[in-house]
């Protein structure tokens, strides 16, 4: 069993959550709930379509805890926000009232610890496509609750991180928004230029060239690394949430093929990522290591520039995003074919200096913001192991503010 501080005590999840399934209409016209995945929280999908003869729906409220069956192992859980009162799921997505005795936030920040579901992999049942929990399988599990000051105190913590969290990607996105502005006027007017030309991609200079991709550059793909391929040691394996900022590396001791090798400054393509987050491409400003599956080196061609061509990637990749594949409003998969068939207007070596520098405050101020999101992820990641396990405990003084 594990020990917990003093105070503390293990309790089973059916202590303050009760199933709920009030019956609701045919589903043909009602708005549904889903969730989201990776613990993103809940949202409304609406939709038309209805299932079949029998399937039954079930109306849900706001304030009830819900989780997905299907995608349990990935942390899929949240609250019913007020604006959604009222929607419909089916079973595959259960929904709980949660009872006296344990405060909500807290819950959820708990249940979506890579921990908590990793722990629990064991109560999945079915095919390796179609593994479910149970609502019966779910409230066994138990948990180690502090007291209810200490609850709130840790989901305030933990929440004034996901402010700031939340906060630092409003400031990338508007950064984004500017630079893709600046950007897409460079990138097809260029710089002092009064002759232009028209092309299949639009009005250009008329000394630049409208040439692919596959001819400004090589693709080649990371590794596939495995749980048994990872150590404590050796070089960091760069995987895609390291795009994003975090330093956080599982590592691989073995010996490298010089292809998998990744050096501080290389260009990379994330052809499997979130839309706008951590898709599409990226300067390495990590340390040298070794490149994960679904990531791209780009190799340059004589006469690109590594940054120029980073920043013609960025501007066409709104275009490659609309020919992916997968879950769109989330994670998006691109064939290789996809990215190189782009065609991209191409200034000579010079002009693309000029146009690098133009672009250099702008890139540095997302870049840093880039950073600072990442260690603000590093350190929500670090409280959460240790206010939630009871490793580190709040102290007294600020559990007597919080009553």
């Amino acid at each position: 069993m594990m020990r917990v501080p003093n105070g503390w005590r293990m309790a089973p999840l059916s202590e303050f959550l009760r199933e709920s399934r009030v019956p609701g209409g045919d589903g043909r016209t009602a708005k549904k709930l889903t969730v989201k995945l990776y613990g993103r929280g809940v949202l409304a999908k609406e939709t038309a379509t209805a299932g079949s003869e029998n399937t039954k729906y079930y109306r849900r409220c706001a304030g009830q805890f819900i989780y997905s069956k299907l995608d349990f192992l990935n942390g899929a859980f949240g609250i019913v926000p007020p604006e959604l009162d009222g929607r419909e799921s089916t079973l595959d997505l259960p929904a709980f009232d949660i009872l006296p005795g344990i405060v909500p936030e807290w819950l959820v920040f708990y249940v979506t610890r890579e921990q908590f579901y990793s722990a629990y992999t064991d109560l999945a049942r079915g095919g390796r496509k179609a593994r479910r929990v149970s609502p019966e399988e779910f409230l066994r599990i138990e948990v180690p609750l502090p007291p209810l000051s200490e609850q709130r105190r840790i989901a305030e913590i933990l929440s004034s991180v996901d402010e700031a969290i939340a906060t630092t990607q409003a400031v990338i996105e508007q950064t984004r928004t500017v630079k893709q502005g600046v950007l897409k006027r460079l990138l097809t007017r260029g710089i002092g230029h009064t002759r232009f030309k028209q092309t299949e991609i639009g009005e250009i200079p008329e000394a630049w060239e409208v040439r692919p991709i596959d001819e400004l550059c090589r693709l080649t793909n990371g590794n596939g690394f495995r749980p048994p391929d990872w150590s404590d040691q050796g070089l960091p394996i760069i995987r895609i949430q390291n795009l994003n900022g975090s330093r956080k590396f599982n590592y691989f001791a073995g010996l490298p093929k010089e292809k998998w090798i990744v050096e501080h400054g290389d260009l990379l393509f994330s052809w499997a990522g979130v839309r706008g987050v951590s898709f599409g491409p990226c300067l390495w400003t990590g340390p040298r290591g070794v490149l994960n599956q679904h990531i791209f080196k780009v190799h340059t061609a004589k006469g690109i520039r590594k940054k120029w061509l980073f920043h013609a990637m960025e501007l066409v990749t709104a275009r490659i995003e609309e020919k992916a594949h997968g879950f769109k409003a989330s994670l998006l998969h691109v064939h290789k074919s996809e990215i190189t068939s782009q065609l991209i207007g191409v200034p000579n070596e010079s002009e693309q200096t000029e146009i690098v520098r133009a672009m250099e405050s702008l890139s540095q101020a997302e870049a840093r913001e880039a950073t600072k999101l990442g260690s603000l992820r590093d350190v929500k990641s670090a409280l959460m192991a240790d206010l939630l396990t009871g490793r580190k405990q709040v102290p007294d003084t600020i559990l007597a503010a919080a009553e």
